[in-house]
Order: structure tokens, then C-alpha cells, then sequence
């Protein structure tokens, strides 16, 4: 039986790395705990990714995001807050200084519509069980019919289905107190004043079953069920005015007064000025985002498709969250998560590919260990861990592949029924219907098999026997001899390493090796030129002037030397094959680095045309 995770032990030691002091503020969202911080060049991030339950981390919008999983990060978070203190998102002033107003407003909005979704979740996969239990032809084959189905049956299923739609106005207000800092039970009870039973239903008035009430002849009056926009500007509004009132009420008089204030005001401003004018506004929003959805030619899933992978990358994916819900509560369906739902098959296709194809040991883990993740619907590992990390070919085949996916199931009519699951489990949303499933998971299945060959025919480089050229007359070439590998290892072209700028030859031609000991031998006889301060990196000129470059491990300039030590100094002359230092490569295991040694020929004097691999070295090529 596997060890049930120290959500606290975790909590502490995520505080112990980033530094108690260097938190100016904690959140979460369905996968990541967020953490806005003083100084984020003092966290080390590889003993952050060494903490149990860590998927991955990275920096953006002012954020340092933790990505944890599904229900992990709410215990976490959960346990962060029992031991800890720290201030809300929203009154940060760093927030201010390292994000946008678009992005600090996407994620306030995105932090209100996280706490609902598991519920709206839920929904969905009882509306799916809904469609299968109660669909004719499946009653058919029992000898029923729906007439045939007990009273008491059709109530207990309605109750399922029917509630958390009927009350989402209750739901978004609470969670929008919360989130600015009033209490959220006054924020519950102003969403339930919303969809009071005093009011006539919103669906009925919009069915032609019901009439508003008409105040001062002008106004109409409607309970607000689904009205999203409707909900949220009231949950906000009440809870900035609950603040301010907090800080000027006498407190013999707050307890009472100060609720009395905010309810009142805040329902008179939903009924009489919000509700009249946003819910027509975003009865016309849906519309128009259905008839993009709907688009001939699938050329609004294609779209939509291609951007919201784009949106995951820079942090701007939650106002989907919004978008979705409407459209839920509006329509019954959600078509939008379904185009979206193309980026976590493309992508983990694209991870899988790299990871199965490549040489690196640390990058195979990593990739097979991320596509693991993201099938399980957390993406960031496989996005920035992988994908992101291999350039622009694999980025491109990604964002095709899941912009082709969207466009056929926009084209198709393929709809969600909820919201909230990802690749594998997925199709649960569309169980409904025997169509809807059967073509989603086809198309997904498509998408992620169009992906994966795309990356292995654009993105992964050939085996070094397929690249190197044959040795011949490139313009005029300068003699010089053979440079041997520095390091035992498995030998391989510098385009496969993972780090763009060596991978892209920025640096200059190349090749690396993916080290077996730790060992360092002089690749070339010559003169040792320059060692790095942090010792990551050495400079040797051949005897015949080739300038070579040695570059121990990526990333591992921020370990400051430590798994590093020379035996030589600068000035000295060195002999092909001669012992000249030692990286100790399970440390750099442990700090989580790659410790593939790249050499590179950064020559002055002429442009490499080609390098001959050897068993153990190569000949580079150069053209004057």
C-alpha cells in the first residue's frame, strides 16, 4: 500500500526553499499553488522539484506557480494556511509591479471560478449518467419507456442535475467574497436573494412561460439563474463595500448593521442596475461566441484551437473559465472546453515522442514521467518541462495538431456537458451521447496519433549516423586533428541536447555527451585559456588554434561550482587525454540537472562545414 502524502511535511518544507520571508502572499488554482514573492531569483528551483507531490515550477505574471495536481495542491494549500499567515494575492503591491492589469484581472477572475468547478464537474458527470440511464434506446433493451420511470426517481435525478445550475449565482458570489476578503456567507445569501423563488425564473421568462414583474413600469424584474457576469460584479462590489464599512462601523454596531448595508445595497444594484443591463449583454456575449464556435468550415474550433495553448503559456487560460461557465449555465453546453481539449492530446503527444526518441537519461524520465501527468489532465510538465524547452519545430507541431483537432470536432457538433476533465478522463463529459463520445474519443485519439508522427518526422533530429556528413573539399580547408570526448559517455550532435541556445549552434558547431563518470579528460593538447568562476565551464586552444569550449552540464551555472573541480589553472598546457578535473554527477542528479557535457567549437578563424563522428571523437570540417 502506498505511503498517504505529509500534506503538511510538504507545506513546510515548499516554505523552507522559497523562504517564509520572501512570501508576500498565497493562492491556488485547480493545479498550481501560486505564491507571489520578494525575490524570486532566491529560490532554488531544483530543491523545490525535489520536494514530494512537485510536478514542476516556473515564473510568470508576477508568480512563482508550484505545480502540484489536481486535489494535491488544495491539501497543500490547506495546509499552508494552517501553519502559515500570508496576505491575499489581491493586496499585494508586487502583484502590481510584475503583472499587467489584463493579468492580474484574468487572475482574480480565474481564482473566483476555480473553487466551483469540482462541483460544476460533478454536475456534468451526473448530467452524463443522466443521458445514458434515461435514453430510450437503453430503456428499450429493459422493456421501459421514460413514461415508465418513477416520480420519485425523475426527482432524485433532477435534484442531482438540476442544483448547482439553479443556484450558481449563490456559488459565484460566495467565492467572490472570499476571494476580496469579505465574509462569504453574506456573499451566499445575496446569490441566493438573486435566484429567489419570489422572482420569476430566467429560464422561463426566456422560454415565454413567464413575465417579468415590472418595477416602476420600467424595470424588469427576473431572477438572475446563470447570469454569470450578473453574479460576479455583485459578489465583488459587495465585498469591497463590506471591507470599507468594516473600518468605519462602530463595532457595537457592525455585527448587524454592517451585513444590513451590504445586502441591501448590493441586491438593490443586481435587481435595479447590473441585472437589466449585463444579463441582456451576456445573452448577446454567448450568442456570439456559439456562432464563432459554430463557424463553417470548423474555423472557429481551428482558431480557438490554435490560441488557448498559446493562452496556457502565458498564464491567460483561466478567462476561459468564465466563458465556459456562461455557456453552461445559458445552454446546457459547452463546446469551448471541447476545441480546448485538443492541446492536452497534442501536447502530450508531442512530450511522448521527444521522450521516447531521445538520448538524454534525464530527459527521457522526465518527458515519459510528464506525459504521464498530462494525461491525468496537469499539462505544465510536459508544456514548459518538455515541449517549450525543445523549440519552436515542437511549439509548432503542437499548436497544429490541436488546432486541426478543434477545427473536426467544431465541424462534427461535438459539445461538453461540464467542465473540469482532461484527456483520459475526458470523455466521461460527452457520455450522454453514444455520437458525441464515440467521435470525441476518435478524434482525440487522431489528434494525439497526428501529433506524435509530426514530431518524429519535423522536430526529433536523426541519429548521428543519419546527420554526419561525408569528409570532403568544402571551400578551403584548414588541417587540424581530431577532438576526442572529454568525458565517458555516449556521444551525440549538439542539436540534441536540451538547451536551445547550444541546441540552435549559437554558440558555435559541436557536439555533447551524455557522461557515464564523472572524469573530465582534455579533449585536444593545447593551452587552458579559461575556467569559469563557478567552474561549470573551460576554454582550451589546440595546438593547431582551435578554440574549444567546455560546458559541464545545463543550467548548472546557478550551482556555483559545487559538483565541479578542476586540476589545472589557466596558462597551463594539457595533453590530449590527460586527467584535468571531475563533475560529480549524482549531485547533479539530486539538484535535478542535466549533466550532458557539450563541447564547442567556438573557432575565430572560420566556419565549421561539417564534423566526422568517431568512435570516440570528432573531425571537424572548417571553411575559411
Amino acid at each position: 500500500m502506498s505511503k498517504q502524502p505529509n500534506y503538511q511535511e510538504i507545506a513546510q518544507k515548499i516554505v523552507a526553499v522559497v523562504g517564509e520571508d520572501n512570501i508576500v502572499s498565497a493562492t491556488h488554482c485547480a493545479t498550481r499553488l501560486r505564491l507571489q514573492v520578494n525575490d524570486r531569483k532566491a529560490i532554488d528551483d531544483s530543491q523545490v522539484e525535489l520536494i514530494d507531490q512537485v510536478k514542476g515550477v516556473f515564473y510568470n505574471a508576477g508568480q512563482y506557480q508550484i505545480i502540484l495536481g489536481t486535489g494535491v495542491v488544495n491539501k497543500v494549500y490547506a495546509a499552508l494556511q494552517d501553519s502559515y499567515s500570508f496576505e491575499n494575492v489581491s493586496k499585494s503591491e508586487m502583484a502590481k509591479a510584475d503583472s499587467s492589469p489584463l493579468q492580474r484581472a484574468v487572475r482574480n477572475i480565474a481564482d473566483v471560478f476555480v473553487p466551483i468547478i469540482p462541483i460544476l464537474g460533478a454536475t456534468g458527470l451526473f448530467l452524463g449518467l443522466k443521458g445514458v440511464l434515461l435514453n430510450e434506446s437503453v430503456l428499450g433493451v429493459m422493456g421501459l419507456s421514460l413514461e415508465s420511470v418513477p416520480e420519485w426517481l425523475n426527482a432524485c435525478i433532477t435534484v442531482l442535475t438540476d442544483t448547482a445550475f439553479g443556484f450558481l449565482t449563490a456559488f459565484i458570489c460566495w467565492s467572490a467574497f472570499k476571494k476580496i476578503g469579505g465574509l462569504p456567507i453574506i456573499g451566499f445569501l445575496i446569490g441566493l436573494m438573486l435566484v429567489s423563488p419570489a422572482l420569476p425564473n430566467a429560464y422561463a421568462v426566456a422560454g415565454g412561460t413567464a413575465e417579468p414583474i415590472m418595477a416602476f413600469g420600467v424595470i424588469p424584474l427576473v431572477g438572475y439563474q446563470g447570469s454569470i457576469l450578473t453574479a460576479l460584479i455583485t459578489g465583488m462590489i459587495g465585498a469591497a463595500l463590506e471591507k470599507k464599512l468594516r473600518k468605519v462601523m462602530p463595532n457595537s454596531m457592525d455585527l448587524i448593521f454592517t451585513p444590513f448595508i451590504v445586502i441591501l445595497v448590493s441586491v438593490f444594484i443586481a435587481l435595479f442596475v447590473l441585472g437589466p443591463i449585463v444579463h441582456g449583454f451576456e445573452a448577446q456575449a454567448v450568442k456570439v461566441i456559439e456562432m464563432f464556435l459554430h463557424l463553417p468550415l470548423g474555423i472557429g474550433g481551428l482558431i480557438i484551437g490554435f490560441l488557448y495553448p498559446i493562452a496556457v503559456m502565458t498564464g491567460m487560460h483561466h478567462m476561459f473559465i468564465m466563458i465556459e461557465t456562461s455557456l453552461i449555465a445559458t445552454t446546457g453546453f459547452n463546446p469551448l472546453i471541447t476545441v480546448c481539449a485538443m492541446y492536452g492530446f497534442a501536447n502530450a503527444a508531442v512530450c511522448l515522442a521527444i521522450a521516447l526518441r531521445t538520448k538524454s537519461s534525464s530527459i527521457k524520465t522526465a518527458g515519459i514521467s510528464a506525459t504521464v501527468t498530462q494525461m491525468l489532465g496537469v499539462s505544465e510538465p510536459a508544456l514548459f518541462g518538455v515541449v517549450m524547452r525543445t523549440g519552436m519545430k515542437a511549439i509548432g507541431v503542437m499548436l497544429a495538431s490541436s488546432a486541426i483537432g478543434g477545427m473536426v470536432l467544431s465541424l462534427l457538433g461535438i459539445q461538453a456537458n461540464s467542465y473540469g476533465l482532461a484527456v483520459l478522463l475526458s470523455p466521461l463529459m460527452y457520455i450522454y451521447s453514444p455520437y458525441q463520445v464515440i467521435t470525441y474519443v476518435t478524434v482525440g485519439a487522431a489528434t494525439f496519433v497526428l501529433a506524435f508522427v509530426l514530431t518524429n518526422l519535423f522536430v526529433i533530429k536523426k541519429t548521428k549516423d543519419e546527420v554526419v556528413p561525408e569528409v570532403k573539399q568544402v571551400g578551403q580547408v584548414t588541417s587540424v586533428g581530431k577532438v576526442y570526448a572529454p568525458i565517458e559517455g555516449e556521444i551525440i550532435p549538439i542539436t540534441e541536447v536540451n538547451d536551445q541556445v547550444f541546441a540552435s549552434k549559437m554558440m558555435g558547431e559541436g557536439f555533447a555527451v551524455l557522461p557515464t563518470n564523472g572524469e573530465i579528460t582534455a579533449p585536444v593538447s593545447g593551452v587552458v585559456k579559461m575556467i569559469a568562476p563557478t567552474k561549470h565551464a573551460i576554454g582550451i586552444v589546440s595546438e593547431d588554434g582551435l578554440e574549444l569550449l567546455l560546458h559541464l552540464g545545463i543550467d548548472t551555472v546557478e550551482l556555483h561550482g559545487e559538483p565541479f573541480s578542476w586540476s589545472v589553472k589557466e596558462g597551463e598546457n594539457v595533453q590530449q587525454g590527460q586527467p584535468i578535473g571531475t563533475m560529480d554527477l549524482a549531485m547533479l542528479a539530486e539538484k535535478g540537472k542535466d549533466a550532458s557535457v557539450m563541447v564547442i567549437i567556438t573557432d575565430s578563424r572560420a566556419t565549421i562545414a561539417s564534423l566526422q563522428f568517431d568512435e570516440d571523437s570528432v573531425l571537424p570540417i572548417l571553411e575559411s
